[in-house]
């Protein structure tokens, strides 16, 4: 009779101290004879913590979007839409980022006129709304409203210790 071995979950370990290096040794020596007898050896992967924060934001951003997505029962694309039009609209808005606040003035026009267009131009706009154009210190904003919304709608994000900077 085969023994099923239960498949093992990645596992990250952010290196400061020998006393983490002792713990990623520990954790490989406790699944190393397992994951080989099953004829899938452990990888080990090690790499510098990326200083470029706002690399490991979009990292996390969009890991966080299929996160939600999944539990949505959507796409990604539609989530993303979504999180700028409610989010990062509101902080360039306030922020006068670019000639945002200004383009959202005139949609508001064209809401108070019930202007045809309106949808389609709100829909436009959002379209074009980046997240490149938000500041590391927005875009850790952006990212805790996100977390804070999913949490408050039953989906808890899950964060790689080695992107817990990204967003705190």
């Amino acid at each position: 009779m085969n023994k099923i071995t239960p498949k093992l979950d990645p596992a990250t370990f952010v290196i400061k101290s020998f006393e983490e290096v002792g713990r990623a040794i520990a954790y490989m020596h406790k699944h190393h004879a397992n994951a080989l007898n099953d004829g899938k050896p452990l990888v080990v992967r090690i790499n510098q913590k990326e200083d470029d924060r706002s690399k490991a934001q979009n990292r996390l951003y969009w890991m966080w979007v299929n996160q939600w997505s999944k539990h949505q029962g959507t796409d990604k694309d539609s989530e993303h839409l979504y999180f700028k039009k409610y989010f990062l609209s509101r902080i360039y808005d306030r922020d006068d980022v670019g000639q945002y606040r200004k383009t959202f003035e005139a949609v508001k026009v064209l809401k108070e006129q019930s202007h045809p267009m309106y949808q389609q131009v709100v829909d436009g706009l959002n379209e074009l709304i980046s997240t490149t154009d938000a500041t590391v210190d927005q875009f850790t904003e952006y990212l805790n409203d996100i977390h804070a919304f999913c949490n408050k709608h039953g989906c808890w994000l899950n964060t790689p210790d080695d992107l817990m900077f990204a967003w705190s």
